[in-house]
């Protein structure tokens, strides 16, 4: 039999409609969007925030992380421990039920301290994963965790932070369609391997040198250090789940901010650029220049940046790193000195030297904006260009420059 698409699908259609290349099927499609609806590759298709799940023990959790994880375009809604036990599991297990998912649609948990604990040995076990829709499981200082010479079911991208001490370490036998004892032991967590506290598991795994709590604003076990680096290793495992790609529009908020600090030269520009959300930063490392606060900041590009820099200066790109939340740069660096530059040789009358310094800047982004900058440069390089340091009293090894690195 031979069967006639074309006029079969001619047939289904309107009158109004027949003999046209592109039918218009439903003008307002209101239904949940995922993967699988057509031109889900444009970056114009409407896509809804990823659904995330903050869980702790505690009735109401830290406003902060909350925020931050909504600033990164995430839709969050806590979920308490409460008394834990069988009511908790079966929170657990209806989770993807609370929100219509699509076909290729999936949500992610980020949980702390015991519920951290409940939630990796839950999903240790494939068949609590119902219809696979956990994709992301982050968890903070659990205080047990899954024999970590196993893996997690290759659905879920998982990501836990320990602090270094005592953790209690969860074996359990399975077969087919049956669970056997739990047994618990335990392990001393250490610094890891090199100096990132990267752990040597079945599962990713990483330690701090911090106590429990570090990554919780409102806590005094509140670390900066250990919870900024947590964080990024977080918005990464959490962006791969979902399959969010940045980087372009982390590159050229980068390279807006930039533009308006070394060609335009337009302060307001610059600012536009920082978070409205937390108080930006910025730290010229060699000197102790910058500003900590939008007010502080600005000051410091009209006082002694911006407006310092003299016509002469030339920045060139060398190289550019980018990662999920922040962005490095080296940079080539050369200008006359002369007019002020307090950022980079304050107290200084201009000394009509050339100065030539390869400089690194590290940006960090938080909800979309710039966060932080760390700029670093070879101070003593640049004291002896301008004369302020002897050259005999350091051994310099003159390197040929190279276009070609």
């Amino acid at each position: 039999m031979n069967v006639n698409i074309p006029n079969v699908i001619k047939t289904a259609l309107p009158e109004e409609s027949r003999n046209k290349n592109v039918a218009i099927l439903k003008d307002n499609w209101t239904g949940p969007m995922n993967h699988n609806d057509p031109g889900f590759l444009s970056d114009d298709f409407p896509r809804d925030p990823p659904k995330l799940y903050i869980t702790a023990e505690t009735d109401d959790f830290d406003a902060a992380t909350i925020a931050e994880w909504r600033d990164e375009g995430f839709n969050v809604e806590y979920l308490p421990l409460g008394a834990g036990g069988d009511a908790y599991t079966r929170a657990l297990r209806t989770l993807h039920q609370k929100r219509k998912l699509g076909p290729c649609e999936t949500f992610g948990i980020v949980a702390y301290g015991d519920a951290a604990s409940l939630c990796l040995e839950h999903y240790h076990v494939l068949d609590n994963n119902v219809e696979l829709k956990l994709g992301c499981l982050i968890a903070y200082y659990p205080t047990r965790i899954p024999d970590p010479g196993t893996r997690f079911p290759s659905a879920i991208r998982v990501l836990v932070h320990l602090p270094v001490g005592e953790v209690g370490i969860v074996k359990q036998t399975q077969m087919v369609g049956i669970q056997g004892k739990k047994r618990v032991t335990k392990l001393n967590v250490d610094k890891g391997v090199g100096i990132g506290g990267s752990l040597q598991t079945g599962y990713p795994c990483y330690s701090y040198e911090a106590d429990a709590g570090f990554a919780e604003h409102d806590l005094d076990e509140y670390d900066g250090i250990c919870a900024e680096l947590a964080w990024s290793r977080s918005i990464a495992a959490a962006r791969r789940a979902f399959r969010v790609d940045s980087s372009s529009g982390v590159e050229a908020l980068v390279e807006t901010n930039a533009h308006a600090k070394f060609n335009t030269r337009d302060v307001k520009q610059a600012m536009a650029t920082y978070t409205p959300h937390k108080a930006p930063q910025l730290t010229g490392v060699p000197t102790l220049t910058g500003g900590m606060g939008a007010q502080e900041l600005e000051d410091f590009y009209i006082s002694y940046f911006i407006n310092s820099n003299p016509p002469s200066m030339s920045v060139t790109l060398l190289s550019r790193t980018i990662g999920v939340d922040r962005v490095v740069d080296e940079m080539y660096v050369s200008f006359k000195h002369t007019q002020d530059m307090p950022w980079i040789l304050p107290g200084i009358p201009p000394t009509k030297k050339r100065v030539e310094v390869i400089v690194v800047s590290i940006v960090t982004l938080k909800g979309g904006r710039l966060y932080h900058e760390r700029v670093y440069w070879d101070q003593a390089s640049v004291l002896m260009q301008v004369g302020l340091l002897d050259p005999k009293m350091m051994e310099v090894r003159t390197v040929r420059r190279s276009r070609t690195g």
